[in-house]
């Protein structure tokens, strides 16, 4: 095909975002866009210039691939009815809201032959990018992920709205599944009927633990990682982009303190979205290029934030 036909479900904060580069991306046929609500239709169309269809279903009759960037809770019913039309499908993180429906997710793209890919935004961060190129051995990392609160994404847990871009990035980095009898949980509602804040412990075969933080309720936005491995130290802020590299450049003499080296590199900056889309459309075509995060990818995640959601549930966080 010369170029891939997509239609955008969903024209909220994230959807529009995907119009945008729907737009721009040369492979792209941007066909139009559908909202429930008439006023975002309207809006939207009116400031990106796309076409917004009344219909769904006719949007994604007339469509090659569909970018589903509906509420989380919604995404499970909004992509499969997408896969059952045998069209290639990008639905934004989490695939769905529990394992059992993002696996139902995986067999459906399977069995129709289509490409599922999942909007995992981070994969594509500069920063991260740059750190999962220098293979490092982790032996400890912690991640902060804090954002101001904000209605979009209350219809699931902070974990599946936040914390499971950090698990998507954890996972990719060690490239092993964790000790899930060893992951602890702790959680709490503060603002909204889920849990808004939630502190996750991760251990993994490897003996690396991953200590995760994510809030939807705090002052300042943070998303840093910080990783520890023998004799080095890497601090990534994924906001900025760039990466802090602390390491010995030899063996301490007695006495003296141990000599520390310190580089500083900040990656040319990559549009995440733009690189998902390109990654996705690249899929869809045949064409090589990076690496999308797949429905088998991102299905490994939710195996995760399922074991931690279990927990918080029996400790009388959800309910």
């Amino acid at each position: 095909m010369d170029k891939v036909k997509i239609g955008v479900v969903g024209a909220g904060v994230l959807g529009s975002y995907h119009i945008q580069k729907c737009l721009k991306n040369r492979d792209v046929e941007c066909v139009g866009f559908h909202d429930l609500s008439p006023e975002r239709r309207s809006d939207a169309s009116r400031r990106l210039g796309a076409r917004p269809w009344t219909s769904a279903e006719e949007l994604v009759d007339n469509c090659d691939a569909c970018i589903v960037a509906t509420p989380s809770s919604t995404h499970t019913a909004v992509a499969i009815a997408c896969l059952k039309k045998k069209k290639h499908v990008l639905v934004e993180k989490p695939l769905a809201p529990s394992f059992a429906e993002g696996d139902a997710l995986v067999a459906e793209a399977s069995r129709q032959g289509v490409v599922l890919h999942v909007g995992h935004s981070e994969a594509f961060n500069a920063s991260f990018a740059r750190l999962l190129s220098l293979a490092p051995k982790p032996r400890f990392i912690e991640i902060h992920r804090l954002a101001q609160y904000s209605p979009r994404g209350t219809d699931v847990p902070v974990i599946l709205d936040l914390m499971v871009h950090d698990v998507q990035l954890v996972l990719r980095l060690l490239s092993e599944e964790p000790r899930y009898e060893g992951i602890a949980a702790t959680g709490v509602p503060v603002v909204s009927e889920d849990i808004d804040i939630a502190n996750v412990r991760i251990p993994f075969p490897s003996g690396c633990v991953v200590n995760c933080t994510a809030s939807r309720i705090s002052a300042k936005k943070m998303r840093k990682l910080r990783l520890f491995a023998r004799d080095n130290y890497y601090s990534v802020d994924l906001d900025k982009e760039e990466m802090e590299h602390y390491f010995l450049k030899g063996r301490p003499e007695a006495g003296k303190p141990p000599p520390i080296g310190f580089s500083k590199d900040k990656p040319k900056h990559a549009d995440a979205l733009e690189a998902e889309l390109a990654a996705f459309v690249g899929a869809v075509t045949g064409k090589p290029g990076m690496a999308g995060v797949s429905g088998e990818e991102a299905l490994r995640v939710l195996k995760v934030t399922d074991r931690i959601l279990s927990l918080l549930k029996m400790q009388g966080g959800i309910q």
